[in-house]
């Protein structure tokens, strides 16, 4: 009798040690050792390096760690990652940084084909190579409210960005409204979703695809459907700065309110450039522009223009200024030409 009271009790803390202890019962890994430059040292788990800061978590901490990459020293792990470096290159491998005897090479991928050496301020990215999509997608959501009890006025905006990116392919894909009023007057409102997809060629050269569905109450756009094609180039691709210019053609197809029923065709060229700033663990800015030239309705264009700064509050939550503009030189039907909103919202970054 006392043989099996003391087996069930074995079995209920074996159990209990279980669910308490994920670590455990999932097999986490927690062997990856930082070092950083004043000898610090970490044991945990690598989690990514981007925009110069390297995720590392801990048994400890909750959540992860932010490091600044140019502060450590030493790096040894056993997880599988995709590394992303200065001249476009993407390997995958296992990592290791330290001392080399070769010059100024402290980094080494030991990949499939053989290790590889690399300066480890020439490292751009590191991310878990993980076996779902899902699982490799990042991005941030954003909210905001305001309201003035004067003219009892209100304005709402959400604003949500995902991205992925593979040794080959990249997607990025975005969703803006803002919607604001007031009492006894009308009602303005704004949403528009655009999506980048592209295959890498070369090292730092992609094809591209683009599209873009924007509607707008004060410019009487019911939908305006954009898409196309083309090449894109990153300029600059650093642990500080990115830099991408895009170039190509595209179809777009518009619906105005006022005029239900009737749609303008359009061929246009398109021109662009994304830039993004990082500074660690502190702020960020995001500027995009596309200028669209008119191809088969000319001399009309159309730039739109979007600049977002955030800055980082605690943990994985972070304040935004955004900056939103579309303006069309020759907008159909007498519409109006320009709208141009400004909004702050605090976000979370997954």
């Amino acid at each position: 009798m006392r043989t099996n009271v003391s087996f069930r009790l074995r079995v209920i803390a074996l159990a209990t040690t279980l669910l308490l202890n994920p670590l455990v019962a999932f097999g986490k890994r927690n062997t990856d050792v930082v070092v950083m430059n004043n000898g610090d040292r970490l044991t945990g788990e690598i989690k990514k390096l981007e925009n110069g800061i390297l995720y590392v978590e801990t048994n400890y901490f909750s959540g992860s760690i932010g490091l600044d990459w140019l502060q450590v020293e030493r790096v040894q792990s056993t997880g599988n990652y995709q590394i992303t470096l200065k001249d476009g290159s993407r390997v995958e491998g296992t990592i290791t940084r330290a001392k080399s005897a070769l010059e100024g090479a402290d980094f080494v991928i030991h990949a499939d084909s053989g290790d590889r050496f690399a300066a480890s301020s020439d490292i751009i990215e590191i991310h878990p190579q993980k076996r779902s999509f899902w699982s490799q997608v990042t991005g941030d959501v954003d909210l905001g409210y305001s309201f003035t009890s004067g003219n009892k006025q209100t304005s709402f905006n959400f604003g949500t960005t995902a991205n992925y990116l593979s040794t080959k392919y990249f997607g990025s894909t975005s969703f803006t409204s803002n919607v604001s009023g007031q009492s006894g007057g009308n009602q303005t409102n704004l949403a528009e979703a655009q999506m980048l997809d592209g295959v890498f060629i070369t090292r730092n050269s992609i094809v591209i695809g683009l599209a873009d569905l924007l509607h707008s109450s004060q410019q009487d756009i019911k939908l305006r459907a954009t898409f196309g094609g083309g090449y894109g180039h990153y300029f600059i691709h650093s642990n500080h700065q990115n830099l991408l210019w895009t170039s190509g053609v595209a179809y777009t197809n518009e619906e105005f309110e006022s005029t239900e029923g009737t749609a303008a065709q359009s061929a246009e060229a398109f021109l662009g450039a994304q830039y993004q700033l990082f500074h660690f663990d502190r702020y960020s800015l995001h500027a995009q522009t596309l200028f669209y030239p008119g191809l088969t309705d000319a001399p009309r264009f159309r730039l739109t223009t979007n600049l977002g700064f955030s800055i980082k509050i605690a943990g994985r939550f972070h304040t935004k200024v955004q900056f939103l503009d579309n303006f069309d030189s020759h907008p159909p039907f007498n519409t109006k030409r320009n709208e141009f909103g400004i909004s702050n919202s605090l976000g979370w970054t997954f």
